[in-house]
């Protein structure tokens, strides 16, 4: 079923119900998908999630915003597959990986530098993102041998949740990213 990527809920609720309402998105927030009318909404791949509230006198208005970017496994989404004219494979735009790859990457750094590991969606993204992204001719390969190491590395220290391999990891593949995009950008 495909989706649209961007959900909109609009509901006029008793001032007193505000409160519970939070705490009834908070707890689907935490289970990772929202209840909707068309059937859940996983939010593996939610862009953006905006709750505002405005009072409207004894009630108040909320309204519950949520935009997808990628597809709910987290991987980059199949809008970004969309093949070029004449291409026969069924890899991303090159750029469009990129522009994902950044996204996650400082999620995952945001986690290190909070001191606690990174987020299991985001990490899984960059990991399985990384390995297509050394499969791009013209891109780098000097430095895909180095960075596949360190991938896998990284992979390994977050499946044994060893904090301190993934940071050091962390700046391994920061380190191997700019040095590549110095030379390829």
């Amino acid at each position: 079923m495909t989706r649209s990527p961007k959900h909109v809920t609009e509901v006029l609720l008793p001032k007193e119900e505000v409160s519970h309402w939070l705490h009834t998105i908070a707890e689907a927030v935490a289970a990772g998908e929202l209840p909707q009318d068309g059937g859940p909404i996983p939010l593996g791949g939610c862009r953006r999630l905006k709750i505002s509230l405005k009072d409207a006198g004894p009630q108040m208005r909320a309204k519950l915003s949520v935009s997808l970017h990628r597809s709910p496994s987290g991987t980059v989404s199949e809008e970004l597959r969309q093949d070029k004219p004449g291409r026969g494979d069924a890899h991303p735009r090159f750029k469009s990986l990129k522009k994902h790859m950044k996204q996650t990457f400082r999620a995952i750094g945001q986690a290190i530098a909070a001191q606690t590991l990174p987020p299991a969606l985001e990490a899984s993204s960059f990991i399985a993102d990384s390995k297509l992204m050394v499969t791009y001719a013209g891109k780098g390969e000097e430095f895909y041998a180095a960075y596949l190491e360190k991938t896998e590395a990284f992979e390994a220290a977050l499946a044994a949740g060893n904090l301190e391999a993934v940071t050091a990891l962390y700046q391994d593949l920061a380190r191997l990213k700019h040095d590549c995009h110095g030379r390829h950008a």
